[in-house]
C-alpha cells in the first residue's frame, strides 16, 4: 500500500474509533442522567439483569475499541516499512509515526471500569431517600 492509502485507512479507522467513543459517552450520559434523575423502585433481580446486559454491552464496546487501536498500530508499522523519504516528505505520515498510542488501551480499560462503577452505583445507590 502507498502512504496515501495507509493514511486514508488510518483516518477511516480513527473515525470508527471516535464514533464508538461518541456512542459510549452519549449512552453513559443518558443512562447516568436517567439513573440519578429518576429514583424508580425496581426489583433487585431486574437491577442485576440490567447490570449483566450493561456489562455485555461495555465488554463488546471495549473489545471493538481495542481492536480498532490495534489496527491503527498495524497501519503505523506499515508506514514505518515504507521508504523513509516518502514518509519524511509527508507531514501527516511523520506525525502519525511520532504519535504514541501506548496510552490508548489502558485509557480504554480504565474509562470502561470507571463508567461501569458509576452505573453500578447509579443502579444500587438510591439518589433520594425513600420513606
Amino acid at each position: 500500500m502507498t502512504l496515501a492509502e495507509l493514511i486514508t485507512l488510518s483516518t477511516d479507522i480513527h473515525t470508527q474509533l471516535y464514533e464508538h467513543w461518541f456512542i459510549f459517552i452519549s449512552l453513559h450520559l443518558a443512562l447516568l442522567g436517567g439513573l440519578f434523575a429518576f429514583d424508580i423502585e425496581v426489583k433487585t433481580s431486574f437491577k442485576w439483569g440490567f447490570l449483566l446486559f450493561y456489562g455485555l454491552f461495555a465488554g463488546i464496546n471495549l473489545l471493538i475499541s481495542i481492536n480498532l487501536v490495534n489496527q491503527i498500530d498495524m497501519i503505523l508499522l506499515d508506514i514505518q516499512a515504507l521508504d523513509a523519504q516518502e514518509v519524511v516528505n509527508s507531514h501527516l505520515g511523520a506525525y502519525l509515526l511520532r504519535n504514541d498510542l501506548g496510552y490508548s488501551k489502558p485509557v480504554l480499560v480504565v474509562s470502561h471500569i470507571i463508567m461501569g462503577l458509576m452505573v453500578l452505583a447509579g443502579i444500587f445507590i438510591p439518589s433520594k431517600s425513600h420513606k
